[in-house]
């Protein structure tokens, strides 16, 4: 857990805080789906005082999940390097007369900062959509699910079983008949 002292740097703003933890995280939610984490986060930088009532928090963070790719679903190692800044501010601060200039501000209570949950959003948000094994990655075969970049797999690929383009088909073929031609 990455939680600090902040008493000594809320009373003096010339102090700062380094940080250079690892985190202690074993996988990474990211909607639906878990993916395991390979190197664990390692987390670098700085928290120091603002204005007296408000922190910032930025650096630097980096790992490595396993992902599987978006084509074959082979396992792949994805490393990371995630910037961060955030300011964070008290909670009774929050409810004062400058509440709405706060808004980007996340809050904390007591004495004590805790970045856990701020960086475990971090990763969620440095979560790649997609993820592919090679540039060229040939995926699956759609009849039986044959991983294509160990090489073909004997299905006829040649015409298209999902029934959602026989519509298309029909259009196509009426349309080439007309003018004789053959589909």
């Amino acid at each position: 857990m990455l939680c600090y002292d902040v008493r000594n740097l809320l009373a003096d703003p010339q102090n700062v805080i380094s940080v250079d933890e690892t985190m202690d995280t074993e996988s990474v939610s990211f909607g639906s789906e878990t993916y395991p984490v390979l190197d664990k986060p390692h987390v670098r930088g700085v928290i120091e005082n603002l204005d007296g009532k408000a922190l910032r928090c930025s650096g630097q963070m980096e790992l490595t999940l396993q992902m599987p790719c978006s084509r074959c679903m082979e396992p792949v190692r994805v490393p990371l390097e995630l910037q961060f800044e955030q300011r964070f501010i008290q909670s009774r601060e929050l409810a004062g007369p400058d509440a709405d200039d706060e808004s980007e501000a996340e809050a904390f209570d007591g004495m004590m900062l805790d970045l856990t949950e701020f960086l475990n959003g971090e990763i969620s948000l440095g979560v790649p959509m997609k993820v592919l094994c090679r540039p060229d990655c040939k995926g699956l075969c759609p009849k039986c699910g044959h991983n294509l970049n160990e090489g073909p797999c004997g299905c006829d690929q040649s015409e298209d079983t999902s029934p959602a383009w026989d519509s298309l088909k029909s259009l196509l073929k009426a349309h080439n008949n007309q003018d004789g031609q053959e589909v």
